[in-house]
């Protein structure tokens, strides 16, 4: 009996990933041939399509350039209030990789006149929850308040960034803070790989700079944060949200009233395009001493979250690697005893998208589990899948749209997404509408599309190990753990 591990969705650039699916049990092997007969005969889904109710989001824009965005909620135990900020860490300069996660850290701790320690007893006396989250596209300050002290949140709100100013003291803790943050990440193989496939991905793109390391933090100066803040914190970049049990129209004209004096002109960037995906073997290596098993990614650029593809695609996902129940874990876990769990995963940014599968394997393992992922996404684009695969994907995707809104956090870092890359209603009520219309002949022709080219495969393991892969790539980049190029291995030179 294979021992079960946890599957832990990898964190992001700059905020991490909520926790995956846990495997609960240990499954037994299935003997020889049962993944071809799960695919014939999948068992019933998990979730049950339910019908999706989200309230309007009305959105309304102050001559500022502010936009206001409300949704009402009266069943929400909590009013959310949220500042959405149009920048994040692909908007820091190339050299000041983590500016933008810096320079919003300093936001709330002081004002021209008011210091660290007392916004941050206005926020606790208010009993509210307030928190900064900064990720490739776009920045957030939130906020979760009892009704009675929404007036007062929003008054802090606005303090602590229109009037937001910066001192060497606030900026050393912030720093300090942060590097043993991005040390301590280094130790889990997951945030290696991740960001590794990141950082090969986005070469040459504005996207790369959201994988620095810690070491870069030190450089960055009051005057670097104070001329970030300067250009993106700007009414005409900015929205703020509200969700909770209010009236919208209300609302608006109070947001109006607070921010009045917040002015700025609009930022002017101009729009990256999207990286070009990975088109050839190229195995990356991460030597991470200490760790007990290797950690496995493969993935690529594909297409961003307007594309006409994104819905095909999460279908696509989820039958080759979304559940326990889906190929790669039936393939790599039950029948081939390779992996403790081997899952497909998607992220999509403002300029394009990223898929990509990760597997934790055992060493002796490592090279034909990393053959195995790569046959996988191969037979997806050369073999249409069996229509049963298709429904329960689709079934599966629809049942679970609730409950990503089910949360006051959920719902509001899906309210936030969706006003900051400014989205259509497909990606907030209309998911159910646009997974219907998938089917096998559409999963087909966007896997076609998309999984064609090779994926990057980066592995995080035991400088020792590289022995068992020069086996069988002809060329090995290995790098250390901050994402530095060591060397270049070829098939048949020593180590």
């Amino acid at each position: 009996m294979k021992p079960a591990a946890p599957a832990r969705r990898p964190p992001g650039p700059a905020a991490g990933f909520l926790l995956a699916a846990a495997l609960a049990v240990l499954l037994p092997a299935l003997p020889a041939g049962a993944q071809e007969r799960f695919r014939r005969t999948p068992p019933l889904p998990d979730a049950q399509p339910l019908e999706l109710k989200l309230p309007e989001v009305e959105s309304v824009l102050l001559p500022s350039g502010l936009s206001v965005s409300t949704a009402r909620r009266p069943g929400a135990p909590l009013v959310t209030l949220q500042l959405v900020i149009r920048a994040g860490e692909a908007d820091s300069p190339p050299e000041l990789p983590g500016l933008a996660a810096i320079t919003a850290r300093m936001i709330g701790k002081g004002t021209k006149l008011l210091s660290a320690d007392y916004l941050e007893n206005m926020i606790e006396s208010m009993g509210a929850e307030y928190s900064v989250t900064v990720l490739m596209d776009y920045t957030v300050l939130t906020m979760h308040v009892l009704e009675e002290f929404l007036d007062n949140a929003i008054y802090a709100m606005r303090l602590i960034v229109c009037e937001a100013a910066f001192t060497e003291r606030e900026l050393g803790a912030v720093r300090r803070t942060a590097f043993w943050e991005l040390l301590e990440r280094k130790k889990n193989p997951e945030t290696l790989g991740w960001r590794q496939l990141l950082r090969i991905l986005f070469e040459n793109h504005p996207y790369q700079t959201a994988t620095y390391a810690e070491e870069v933090i030190k450089f960055i100066t009051v005057k670097d944060v104070a001329a970030f803040y300067g250009r993106f914190y700007r009414p005409g970049n900015a929205a703020v949200l509200v969700s909770g049990n209010i009236d919208g129209a209300a609302m608006a004209k109070k947001i109006g009233v607070h921010f009045n004096a917040w002015v700025g002109q609009p930022v002017e960037r101009p729009a990256a395009p999207p990286p070009s995906p990975n088109s050839r073997e190229r195995i990356c290596y991460v030597e991470a001493p200490g760790v007990s098993d290797a950690t496995i990614f493969a993935g690529n650029v594909i297409m961003d979250s307007f594309d006409p593809d994104f819905f095909p695609f999460l279908v696509l996902k989820q039958v080759l690697g979304g559940t326990t129940r889906s190929r790669l874990f039936m393939n790599l876990r039950e029948s081939k005893g390779y992996a403790y769990y081997a899952f497909s995963e998607t992220e999509f940014f403002r300029f394009c998208g990223v898929y990509w599968v990760r597997a934790r394997v055992r060493p002796e393992f490592l090279v034909p589990a990393a053959r195995e992922i790569a046959r996988e996404i191969g037979v997806m684009s050369a073999e249409p899948a069996v229509p049963a695969e298709i429904e329960e994907a689709k079934s599966f995707l629809i049942g679970n749209l609730p409950t990503r809104f089910e949360s006051l956090e959920g719902f509001a870092d899906w309210m936030a997404r969706y006003v900051a890359l400014g989205l259509d209603e497909a990606h907030w009520d209309r998911g159910p509408e646009r997974f219907k219309l998938v089917n096998v002949e559409r999963v087909q022709e966007t896997a076609r599309k998309y999984l064609m080219a090779r994926p990057l495969i980066v592995v995080v393991g035991r400088p020792e190990w590289l022995g068992l892969a020069l086996r069988e790539f002809d060329a090995i980049e290995v790098y250390d753990t901050s994402g530095g190029l060591k060397h270049i291995l070829r098939k048949g030179e020593g180590q």
